[in-house]
């Protein structure tokens, strides 16, 4: 038996850890890895805030609920097997996308909305990080400012790391490559980093992940904030599962329900 997903796995946590120790609030991963092409869109990686637990001494099996599993769970740190067959750069910038997720988890900050649109501040963390928007791009219409890219000055910071995860590279999934290349015939999707989000956790595929099938029924839903953000969804998403707000850790409900 090789050792060969192990090795994959240290090299990612070999390059987390340097990201940490040049950004100190950069919080601890659980890295894993497997395809992130098999739905109809793809995605390169993702940061899911509170995915992982660890029991504490005296309350193994305690029952969690999802608020307290955000707060206290440990996030995980996706990194798809058709990423690992770019080049080394390529996944640094990919890492470093990540790691301003985690920056902004770790301060409170929301930088996506439940459909993965990225918005400024998520563009500030990131810039922080060594990544740029690219000058004069517009925001893309689904994922927002997602498509923030490496600049040289970083890479050559990092030049130690992605040299490493370039000798790491001992097994990947193609389909990145042909897709990084623009191949038709890959899976579709808009080359940004896909589903990553930066506080309640990763998109669910299938019927329903956004609101269904399109053209279908949408309900706004409300919080209990003082100045609440409605936004559509289907009542089947509402009804398969809580969606909690990271402000006031009250769960999305339908607005008519709201007391007037």
């Amino acid at each position: 038996m090789t050792k060969t997903g192990s090795e994959i796995i240290k090299a990612i946590e070999m390059a987390w850890r340097a990201i940490q120790r040049k950004h100190k609030d950069v919080p601890d991963v659980v890295a894993v890895t497997g395809s992130g092409f098999h739905g109809r869109k793809p995605k390169w990686a993702h940061f899911w805030a509170g995915r992982w637990l660890q029991d504490e001494e005296g309350n193994e099996g305690a029952a969690v609920n999802i608020v307290q599993q955000i707060r206290t769970g440990r996030p995980e740190l996706f990194v798809s097997g058709e990423l690992l067959g770019l080049p080394g750069r390529r996944i640094m910038q990919t890492l470093l996308h990540e790691a301003a997720h985690g920056l902004n988890h770790a301060r409170g900050q929301h930088d996506a909305n439940i459909n993965g649109r990225h918005n400024r501040l998520f563009v500030k963390a990131a810039n922080e990080l060594g990544l740029i928007w690219p000058e004069g791009k517009a925001p893309h219409k689904s994922i927002g400012f997602s498509q923030v890219e490496i600049t040289d000055a970083t890479a050559a910071r990092y030049e130690k790391v992605i040299e490493k995860l370039e000798a790491a590279r001992l097994a990947y999934l193609a389909e990145g490559r042909r897709f990084e290349n623009g191949d038709p015939g890959t899976a579709g999707g808009d080359g940004g980093e896909g589903g990553d989000g930066g506080d309640g956790g990763a998109p669910k595929r299938g019927k329903g992940s956004r609101g269904g099938t399109r053209g279908g029924k949408r309900i706004y839903v409300t919080c209990e904030c003082d100045d609440p953000d409605p936004f559509p969804i289907t009542p089947g998403r509402l009804e398969r599962g809580a969606i909690i707000c990271g402000d006031c850790d009250a769960a999305f409900r339908p607005r008519d329900e709201d007391d007037d």
